[in-house]
């Protein structure tokens, strides 16, 4: 995320206000050249998203995996829902 906003932040400062008759600097290049910045940006940050998910699912399934923990799971939560009756 503040990758994300570093780049806005940089390509916010290359653009350039047009002049009193509506006039800019800004040309078709440095457009296509700043959407493709973004662009790769948000991607990255997608992957990054995915792979952070992947891997977060497979440690929890490892974890669950466990006989010895999966065990003392089941017995908090059987103590926990049999205890006030």
């Amino acid at each position: 995320g503040i990758y994300g906003l570093i780049v806005a932040v940089i390509l916010n400062g290359k653009m350039v206000i047009p002049d009193g008759d509506g006039n800019t600097t800004y040309s078709v290049y440095s457009g296509f050249a700043h959407l493709a910045a973004g662009i790769c940006c948000g991607l990255a940050s997608l992957a990054s998203g995915l792979a952070i998910g992947i891997s977060a699912d497979a440690g929890t399934r490892a974890v669950g995996a466990q006989s010895a923990m999966a065990a003392s799971w089941k017995k908090m939560g059987f103590t926990g829902d049999a205890g006030g009756q």
